[in-house]
């Protein structure tokens, strides 16, 4: 049971910020030309790209902020704050800045691949995903936590593909005003746990701050 919960913590808050489910009309709009076989290639090959890129920053990601001298818990503290402000773009069912940019996409549309850039890199495995893995992972040497992380950046990447992989049913199925709904839901739930992070960060730069 306490493996269970360990891994749900960081299953949930990388499943809500990749976002699969926001992440299907971008899917569509990228691969709309293409015919079904081809559009699951490029759901397999997006999901792939996007699981490899996180676990090399969940493994590398300490030797990152050693490099630039970052400590651990202002990382928290500036990572949270990323996360809150993806939440609160998601509460109010936004598109994300931190995703892709318009031109990004309508050049990609243009390019006989999408699958690594702009689905694997930046719609996937965005900034924010990345910033979520390095709040695991910085200043842990942990190795049963860093395979839960690996562990569950490939399921957040298995479930993004089988999505990616039904996106034309799951679209029609839950419309616009179902998958904005979603959005809002995991965009509240992204702000707690971000919140979360800052105070924990805050707690470490500031060990009396939030002492009552």
């Amino acid at each position: 049971m306490e493996i269970l919960k360990g891994f749900l913590h960081i299953f949930v808050p990388l499943f809500i910020i990749v976002d699969p489910i926001g992440c299907i009309p971008l899917f569509l709009g990228l691969t709309e030309k293409l015919p079904p076989e081809r559009k699951k290639k490029v759901a397999l090959k997006a999901s792939v790209v996007a699981a490899l890129v996180l676990t090399a920053f969940s493994l590398l990601g300490d030797r990152l902020l050693l490099y630039f001298d970052i400590s651990v818990a202002s990382f928290r503290v500036a990572g949270g704050l990323i996360l809150l402000l993806i939440a609160l773009q998601m509460i109010q069912a936004q598109p994300r800045a931190t995703k892709s940019l318009p031109e990004e996409e309508e050049e990609s549309r243009q390019k006989e691949d999408v699958a690594i850039v702009p689905l694997g890199v930046p719609i996937l495995a965005g900034p924010g995903a990345i910033t979520t893995i390095l709040v695991f992972t910085a200043g842990e040497a942990n190795f049963i936590l860093r395979f839960k992380v690996i562990i569950a950046i490939f399921t957040v990447a298995l479930i993004s593909f089988l999505m990616f992989s039904n996106a034309a049913r799951i679209a029609k199925m839950l419309g616009q005003t179902g998958t904005n709904l979603f959005v809002r839901i995991m965009g509240l739930i992204l702000a707690v746990i971000s919140v979360e992070y800052m105070a924990r960060g805050l707690g470490e730069l500031f060990p009396g701050l939030l002492s009552p």
